[in-house]
């Protein structure tokens, strides 16, 4: 069936349909240009930088390209019309810096950035303020100045690039230690852990097993460990042993 055949069979409900998309894709495309405008105008009058501070997506132009309306109700068997329709080609995004310790890279992100205008009474009229937000610079449910949001990408930076350079010392110490007790225990599997500190756990072919813990002054001690042959004993021979043991001398 043609287009022009189509049109002819159109009822008026699917005329007012396809009426009201036309009209609700306009408005959006118009929104879309006019957030373009807006963010990069307040992001070059906050001193930010394409390609370092935030990044364009597209080509802030407006070209016509074909899209599949469906203009039936839930109650019809699906009806769709493709029509050329106006397009606004850009978007903007920002870049920042985010480390992520499973892989130790530093990754160069890509995020989407949006706005509010808030309206402030001052001197007997209101004043403009045009505020972005961004979760993972600024965090949830909070949007900052343009000059503020700079600050956050240029510190996710030097962020990122300090977390990774402390990870690598981190794992230098790590594989250190790791080596020693290694060489001094060439039979035992040694494993570490860095979440929520750093610990290098032993375990010994007998099924015992020991982690140690780094303290922040750099010694390792003892967190906890597990006597395979203690847990064997009977409780007779629990007490034969503690009872052999060398008494405790009073302070």
């Amino acid at each position: 069936m043609t287009k022009v055949q189509l049109e002819l069979f159109r009822t008026k409900e699917q005329e007012e349909r396809l009426a009201y998309k036309l009209e609700s894709h306009k408005k959006g495309q118009l929104k879309r240009e006019k957030d373009f405008n807006t963010i990069q105008g307040e992001f070059d009058r906050a001193g930010m930088i394409e390609d370092l501070h935030y990044k364009i997506e597209g080509k802030p132009v407006w070209s016509s390209e074909p899209r599949e309306f469906d203009i039936s109700s839930y109650k019809e068997p699906r009806v769709t019309e493709t029509i050329d329709v106006e397009f606004f080609g850009a978007t903007i995004k920002v870049k920042y810096d985010k480390y992520y310790s499973h892989d130790k890279t530093v990754n160069h992100v890509v995020g989407n950035v949006s706005y509010e205008k808030k309206s402030n009474w001052k001197n007997g009229s209101y004043t403009d303020t045009i505020l972005f937000g961004n979760s993972s610079l600024v965090g949830s449910y909070r949007n900052v100045k343009a000059s503020t949001l700079k600050e956050k990408i240029e510190d996710s930076v030097k962020i990122a690039k300090n977390q990774k350079e402390s990870d690598s010392a981190q794992m230098k110490t790590i594989n250190k230690k790791m080596k020693e007790l290694q060489t001094k225990y060439p039979d035992a599997d040694l494993s570490y852990d860095t979440w929520r500190g750093t610990s290098i756990t032993v375990n010994f072919n007998s099924g015992s097993y020991i982690k140690l813990e780094q303290y922040y002054n750099g010694n390792w001690n003892e967190k906890s460990s597990y006597d395979a042959n203690f847990r064997k004993l009977s409780v007779e021979e629990k007490m034969d042993m503690f009872n052999k043991q060398e008494a405790k001398k009073s302070k």
